[in-house]
């Protein structure tokens, strides 16, 4: 089982972005020295829900910072981005990176329609253009030259360079919905399940993904907030503002902000979530691991209304505490 990172760039009102920003560079370095696979930045625009229009310029800088963990997108909002453009900037971070780069690729999400008029796209367009983009992108990393005659996109023998390190089943990752999972399995690209949204489609999606795979090896990324502090007091403690702004973001729903409730419990659940020591959080990640079969846990440890000393020694007790239980379970099993 692998362990990454995940950074929504939300803030509370009032927040220095430029803050946010060293914070999540600084939590970075540190995920890159515990042996974290990699760290992946979403992108927002206009909104304070998230602060990072541009991820794979911040994740540029990061790549200076560090010297091994992988610098992920989870995601990009394919339907934004020209795709030679896209092509382009991606591979060659890869390349100045070292091969460290792994594009998730998403459409954006159906409640920014705001997004999308800023933009001057229409919203009905997002699933059609975004599919576009991956098959573009496909020709520019396996093939070099794009050829390609869409609905919204053509091009005729465009020459990509730099070429990126790898070939596009490994440089490519997918957001997990009803119109990619199959597209993912055929080309043997890598598998973003959001933590948004119910267990049961996230299984379905992972089921489906698996079958289209006929046998090829595949990937699949589960994110999901996981916080842990040296007693579960503590981290309820710690996450009790982001948890409340959630509750009301993800369920509508003003939590009552009383913990050890069926309310809290309830809320948790639903939002996919696990807050609590070491002993409580390595118990949920392995059932998460037996129900879900997933390869990679990205761990959103950090995000509005937290404290970056408290998210600082979260990742610490993931990389010290958590994660070799779970590892060296999975080498038993094996």
């Amino acid at each position: 089982m692998r362990f990454s990172l995940f950074y929504n760039c939300d803030i509370t009102p009032g927040t220095s972005v430029r803050e946010l920003y060293r914070e999540i560079e600084a939590q970075a370095v540190l995920a890159d020295q515990l042996g974290f696979d990699a760290i992946y930045l979403a992108e927002h625009h206009f909104e304070v829900y998230g602060r990072q229009p541009a991820p794979l310029i911040s994740l540029s800088r990061i790549s200076g910072l560090t010297r091994r963990i992988g610098l992920g997108t989870a995601v990009v909002e394919a339907p934004y981005y020209q795709p030679l453009r896209l092509a382009e900037d991606a591979a060659l971070l890869d390349v100045l990176s070292g091969g460290r780069v792994r594009l998730g690729i998403g459409s954006g999400a159906r409640n920014k329609a705001a997004e999308f008029a800023k933009f001057g796209i229409s919203i009905e367009e997002k699933t059609g253009r975004t599919l576009e983009t991956i098959e573009i992108l496909r020709q520019a990393y396996d093939l070099g030259t794009v050829d390609f005659d869409g609905d919204y996109y053509r091009f005729t023998d465009v020459e990509i360079c730099p070429r990126p390190f790898r070939n596009a089943n490994d440089l490519i990752w997918l957001a997990a919905s009803d119109s990619t999972v199959e597209l993912a399995g055929k080309h043997g690209y890598r598998l973003l399940v959001p933590r948004v949204g119910a267990a049961e489609r996230h299984r379905e999606w992972i089921d489906r993904y698996r079958a289209a795979l006929q046998d090829r090896p595949g990937w699949v990324a589960l994110l999901r907030f996981v916080y842990v502090a040296e007693t579960a007091r503590e981290a309820e403690e710690q996450t009790r503002r982001t948890f409340a702004r959630y509750a009301q973001y993800d369920c509508g729903i003003a939590w009552d902000g009383r913990t050890g409730t069926r309310e809290y419990r309830d809320l948790m659940k639903q939002m996919n979530m696990v807050i609590g020591s070491p002993d409580e959080v390595a118990e949920q990640l392995q059932q998460w691991h037996d129900a879900f079969g997933f390869d990679e846990i990205i761990c959103q440890v950090y995000a509005a209304g937290s404290e970056h000393a408290a998210s600082l020694r979260a990742i610490e007790l993931l990389a010290r505490e958590v994660m070799p239980r779970l590892q060296s379970a999975a080498a038993e099993r094996r």
